[in-house]
């Protein structure tokens, strides 16, 4: 699967997640969630491919990211957003 992203071009494997995300933030309340639940996974996924890799700076700010989209999540499940 990673050899696939990393044969995509880069602008595609940015835009997908975005778009994902503006639609987990703008669709109705079934899909909303999901949605952003796919993006969380996917960001969660890249962070522990890449931990060995990375400071600790750079861990803390994507666990950072990956912790308030997975809040976001929630809060959109809750009706909350």
């Amino acid at each position: 699967m990673l050899t696939r992203l990393t044969s995509l071009p880069r602008w595609l494997v940015g835009l997908v997640p975005a778009a994902v995300l503006l639609g987990g933030l703008l669709a109705p309340l079934p899909w909303g969630p999901l949605m952003l639940g796919l993006v969380t996974l996917f960001l969660f996924w890249l962070l522990v491919l890449s931990w060995p890799r990375i400071d600790g700076r750079s861990r803390a700010i994507r666990t950072i990211v990956v912790l308030l989209l997975a809040a976001a999540t929630a809060a959109r499940g809750a009706g909350v957003i």
